[in-house]
């Protein structure tokens, strides 16, 4: 029988009685497990841009003009279309570039009032319906009549159009479409725009800001959305609590274990693959591309990775406790080309038949658990989830199996986290007739959710 080993990792003695308690927002998020983002602002509409980081100062960033509003003309746009095909891949949430590097706005700003700034640079200003379509609402509206929870990215970080990076309005000259404001104006534009965005929309599940908060914003941007978003999700600080964190790469295979819990900063957490003996529940999410070379607007040329790729990416996020968000890119007439479609479906579809129906499983508190099968059975993947209600409470596990000679054989050794939820691939299909799993490790007794086997007919 196929064993899959970890790497022993040495737990220092956790100085926690107990693993810090998630709130029922990030414990909810948790549970929702795949989402989509939606990548589409102004370069999606420069099709011949290699470079999909133009406007982004500093990090990739080479742009040397900034392109007019008439620009973004998506004419065939529809984003119940693009939620159709989040919900293809089963993602239960989705989060879509309401404003991106270039600072080109996805609804109809109008920051002039509290600010003294005419912010021209939006969809407002476009020739899509004559200026008068607002995506942010197509999005929401369309997320709420498919159950799928909406989140919305707003880029804090950078903004091309008013020469900002990294926060900062930088001292440079300006290229032909920027426009000049001091870093006061900048810090009223954003939180004014913030306050559209989460005042205007109803409810929202997550708030992404990439690359974190602006230094001196903290505590204004976590009073806000702590007024505004109560119940949302924090990916990339900003907020005191419901934070999450990134898992620290882009490549959708994170390396286990990855824990719930990671050490606190003052707005946020630490990113990568967490602390056992992390002060926060803050748990992480796997980000990640279907285009190929870590593309997340679209590109003709690009390629896309495979099913079996994204089988992969769903084992090594989903199933070492994190949640998967998948990028979704529409190209410039604003449709998700065919050969994407038929991927994300592919996906999907697996998800469905590989863990829809399981040949046995149990659940409950305790230590030792045991699915005695009244018959051999072939399997190939074991899931294992807890209840982190109080917390993540296992630290270490093995799973065991009884084959048909008698013999007990190792399936999992040196288990550690396992969260949400933990898969177990067992590479080839194996004939048992009893599997176990025993904690040899925990805070207090585990509350195991599900402990069950599947055969997962590729």
């Amino acid at each position: 029988m196929r064993e899959v080993l970890f790497g022993v990792v040495l737990l220092c003695s956790n100085v926690w009685s107990t693993p810090p308690k998630p709130s029922p927002n990030v414990l909810a998020w948790t549970k929702r497990e795949i989402g989509a983002f939606f990548s589409f602002n102004m370069i999606s509409e420069l099709p011949k841009e290699d470079n999909t980081q133009l406007f982004c100062i500093n990090v990739g960033g080479d742009a040397r003009y900034l392109p007019p509003p008439k620009d973004f003309n998506p004419s065939l746009i529809d984003l119940d279309d693009w939620l159709d095909v989040a919900v293809l891949f089963g993602a239960k949430y989705a989060v879509l570039t309401a404003q991106h590097c270039s600072g080109f706005s996805m609804w109809p700003t109008d920051v002039s009032g509290s600010t003294g700034f005419d912010y021209k640079y939006g969809i407002k200003y476009s020739p899509l319906m004559d200026g008068k379509y607002d995506v942010v609402k197509a999005f929401i509206d369309s997320c709420k009549k498919r159950n799928v929870a909406p989140g919305l990215y707003y880029s804090l970080n950078q903004n091309f159009y008013l020469n900002v990076a990294g926060g900062l309005v930088m001292n440079s000259s300006l290229y032909p479409g920027q426009e000049h404001v001091s870093q006061e104006l900048y810090n009223k534009i954003a939180l004014a725009q913030m306050t559209e965005l989460w005042s205007n929309y109803g409810e929202l599940s997550e708030l992404w800001f990439d690359g974190g908060c602006i230094p001196g914003l903290e505590e204004a941007i976590g009073e806000l959305s702590n007024k505004l978003q109560p119940h949302a999700v924090y990916f990339g600080g900003c907020s005191a609590a419901n934070n999450l964190r990134w898992v620290g790469t882009e490549s959708g295979e994170p390396r286990y274990p990855i824990w719930s819990t990671a050490m606190a900063t003052s707005h946020g957490c630490h990113y990568g693959s967490g602390d056992p003996a992390g002060n926060t529940f803050c748990p992480a999410e796997t980000d990640t591309t279907l285009q190929q070379f870590d593309k997340w607007f679209y590109r003709k040329n690009v390629g896309y990775r495979n099913v079996d790729t994204l089988k992969t990416i769903y084992m090594k996020s989903v199933g070492q406790n994190t949640n998967l968000l998948l990028n979704v890119a529409a190209n410039s007439s604003g449709l998700i080309p065919d050969i994407a479609r038929n991927i994300y479906k592919g996906f999907g579809d697996w998800v469905q038949l590989c863990f829809g129906a399981p040949v046995a499983k149990t659940a409950g508190k305790g230590y030792s658990f045991t699915l005695h099968l009244n018959k051999s059975a072939i399997i190939s993947k074991v899931v294992v989830c807890e209840d982190q209600s109080d917390g993540e409470m296992v630290t270490k596990f093995n799973i065991t199996a009884t084959a048909l000679d008698g013999l007990i054989h190792p399936l999992v050794t040196n288990g550690q986290s396992i969260g949400n939820k933990f898969i177990a691939d067992l590479g080839q299909p194996q004939m048992v007739v009893t599997v176990t799993l025993t904690i040899t490790t925990a805070y207090d007794t585990p509350n195991i959710t599900d402990f069950s086997i599947y055969e997962c007919k590729e």
